[in-house]
């Protein structure tokens, strides 16, 4: 997944605070989000965490008599599991690299023997990462950031390092693969810090036992436990190593199949008579349903004849190439309205199909949904972009579309984003990246969607809108 540590891949709209946080005599600036987990501040687990890896730090020190935590062993890699802003991977860095170099606190410039890599399944959580680690003074050859599931990664690799504050309501499966797959990617030396709220603690106590894993020490504080564990006797995954056997993880087209525990329901839907399947990756009524939004759109869809002002934009925009034309269903979460125009289009597989949001797992699962969704058919494949904001990312998009860098149909459900005014840049968006005579068609609810209408450009026809149950729905042409 995009690894940009760029102080431009933010917008400042998108945040929220800024705070400094003083670890292990260093301070350091982070910028928070509404829109990302603890937006006030560092959480007390967060904290709770770095004390207790302070304090194992210290003790290390002692015990080698200064000579740090290394060992020798280059590059020294750390793997931050669900990073949100990267705060845990940030302050490790920080922490670990001035044992390089003990005379000099500041992080130098090009350390050579470590190495962190920050995941979130969250596009705008790897935003503000990438972001949070260069204001911090750390060099991109040193940390890098990525849209992912939690421990992926490089082919192959051990890390010496894992630290996590995983949340609780990634659900029971996906806490009970982590303690699993993370004891098995250890080094043989390599260590765990995984904090946890006190009413899970005998969960992930009893876990660590099951998983095979060396459980080296636990601190419970008020409302937080954290646990300190490796990869047991047989850190290879060799025979006779228990349960602590599960393959890395692998995210590719069969990310569903191969990962079942992040689905968390199985269900059949219908909108406006059209039936499908499929599996969801959020386990809430109100995130695994449609949606307002949605159920609007694919009424719009049916009220403009979608399908027929598809297939004459076609024509109009062949290339000499006969390159596929394109379509963009933007911030498609768990890919409800992208599987009824699956259904809905009678020559869907003669289109691109690319899907952007923010959420790399639901993008993940939409698009085994949508490659499985015409058995009888051709299938669809499409290509999945984690993206957070349309306009900040219109060049990657522009890159992945067949049709001279337009779309004949862009799909644009925005993520309500609380402080952040996206609407004059999504229109902005919208000019670049809509071909002549294609089509766009956004839900959103009421307010939003006024908003978005009244800085419509001129180049913008407005062919009809739906206002159902709090939302609203518009479709536009390009002239």
């Amino acid at each position: 997944m995009r690894n940009e540590n760029s102080l431009s891949s933010i917008p400042y709209s998108y945040i929220n605070r800024e705070i400094t946080f003083q670890y292990r005599k260093r301070s350091y600036t982070f910028s928070l989000s509404l829109d990302l987990f603890s937006s006030a501040g560092i959480d007390t687990g967060s904290r709770f965490l770095l004390k207790v890896f302070s304090d194992f730090l210290d003790k290390k020190i002692a015990e080698s008599g200064g000579a740090g935590l290394f060992g020798g062993e280059a590059p020294f890699s750390v793997l931050d599991a669900g990073c949100g802003v990267g705060v845990l991977g940030i302050c490790a860095a920080g922490a670990l690299s001035a044992l390089v170099s003990p005379e000099t606190p500041e992080i130098p410039p090009n350390p050579p023997v470590l190495r962190v890599r920050a995941q979130d399944r969250d596009e705008l959580g790897r935003l503000f990462t990438g972001y949070n680690a260069i204001r911090n003074g750390l060099n991109p050859d040193i940390f890098e950031a990525h849209a992912e599931p939690l421990l992926t990664g490089p082919a192959g690799q051990k890390w010496n390092l894992i630290l996590t504050n995983i949340p609780a309501k990634a659900g029971l499966p996906v806490l009970e693969d982590f303690i699993h797959r993370s004891a098995g990617i250890l080094s043989k030396n390599g260590l765990v810090f995984l904090v946890a709220v006190n009413t899970l603690a005998e969960f992930f106590r009893s876990g660590i036992t099951a998983a095979g894993a060396t459980l080296i020490a636990e601190e419970t504080g008020k409302e937080h436990t954290v646990f300190i564990y490796g990869p047991g006797e047989n850190p290879n995954n060799s025979p006779g190593s228990g349960e602590n056997t599960r393959n890395p993880l692998i995210f590719d087209e069969k990310f569903p199949q191969s990962c079942p525990f992040y689905i968390r329901n199985r269900e059949k839907y219908e909108i406006e008579d059209i039936s499908y399947h499929l599996d969801t990756v959020h386990g809430a009524p109100g995130f695994d349903s449609p949606g307002g939004a949605v159920t609007a759109a694919a009424k719009l869809a049916l009220k403009i004849d979608l399908k027929t002002k598809l297939a004459k934009a076609e024509i109009q925009a062949k290339t000499p190439n006969n390159a596929k034309n394109s379509l963009l269903i933007h911030d498609a979460g768990q890919g409800h309205i992208a599987l009824w125009l699956v259904h809905y289009l009678e020559a869907a597989e003669e289109y691109n199909w690319i899907l952007s949001g923010r959420n790399i797992v639901a993008l993940a699962t939409a698009r085994a949904a949508l490659a499985t969704a015409r058995a009888a058919l051709t299938p669809i494949a499409p290509t999945i972009i984690p993206s957070a904001d349309i306009y900040l990312d219109r060049e990657q998009l522009m890159g992945n579309s067949e049709n001279g860098d337009k779309f004949n149909l862009i799909s644009f459900f925005p993520a309500t984003t609380t402080e952040a005014n996206l609407t004059e840049t999504a229109w902005q968006a919208m000019e670049v990246l809509t071909a002549s005579g294609g089509i766009i068609i956004t839900g959103m609810n009421s307010m939003e969607a006024e908003r978005f209408d009244r800085k419509k450009p001129q180049g913008f026809t407005r062919l009809a809108d739906i206002k159902r149950d709090g939302f609203r729905a518009l479709a536009y042409q390009k002239r």
